[in-house]
């Protein structure tokens, strides 16, 4: 018979960034069980003390209900594939947050997912929220710009980048430029935007996360006025 071994949500932790200097309050829920053939440990962030709560619900409301719709996918494929481990082999789910910007009414958040079925590596990636406090809502990169024409400007900077640390990029398969994918694929730290690839986007596996991090002083002809705040 199967075996649950753990079933428990355990007590709440606060992020480093937790209210300080007048940021948004995050906390951390983490899920964590066991099976005969999975683990799972998966933080779930919440924001708190926001004056717009109808907002705060519905954003942490939508995180529980992300992660846990991964763990119900996650829980029916590890079932399925159980008789095919390696002995003493297990399925894993991981989740872990990332405060990158916690200031000025804007948060970004970069999760980190990770996923092993079997085989010879897991599955990890980056899925980044980039929240407007002021405005109670969430960004993408478009959003953060009067007009298109930044995407060009984006371009030019990350080659400047890839041609001034030819040793740092090397072995990348394409030239990396802003796609679709991008405009999620991003989050604000020290000064800079940070424009970031999956593994496997634009080389092998274990070369991971390809960042390139784009001053903002740089783009603030083509920012919004309320974003220049980022800077």
């Amino acid at each position: 018979m199967i075996k649950r071994v753990i079933a428990a949500v355990l007590g709440v932790m606060c992020l480093s960034s937790c209210a300080v200097g007048g940021g948004t309050g995050t906390d951390i829920e983490t899920k964590e069980y066991e099976t005969d053939y999975s683990s799972v440990k998966a933080e779930i962030i919440e924001l708190s003390g926001l004056e717009d709560e109808e907002f705060e619900e519905k954003f942490n409301d939508g995180v529980e209900d992300s992660i846990d719709s991964e763990l119900v996918a996650f829980d029916t494929a590890a079932a399925e594939i159980a008789d095919e481990l390696k002995m003493g082999n297990k399925c894993v789910f991981q989740t872990s947050w990332d405060v990158k910007y916690n200031k000025n009414d804007f948060l970004s958040l970069v999760e980190e997912r990770y996923v092993y079925m079997g085989g010879a590596h897991g599955e990890t990636a980056w899925l980044a929220r980039n929240v407007d406090i002021a405005a109670s809502k969430e960004i993408k990169l478009d959003d953060l710009f009067t007009d298109s024409g930044y995407v060009n400007t984006l371009n030019r900077l990350i080659t400047e980048q890839v041609e001034e640390n030819k040793d740092e990029y090397a072995g990348l398969w394409e030239k990396p430029e802003i796609k679709d994918s991008n405009h999620t694929d991003f989050y604000i730290e020290d000064g800079s935007l940070v424009i970031f690839y999956q593994p496997y986007d634009l080389s092998y596996y274990a070369r991971g996360f390809v960042e390139f991090h784009l001053p903002l002083k740089e783009l603030k002809g083509y920012m919004k006025e309320e974003y220049a705040r980022l800077i």
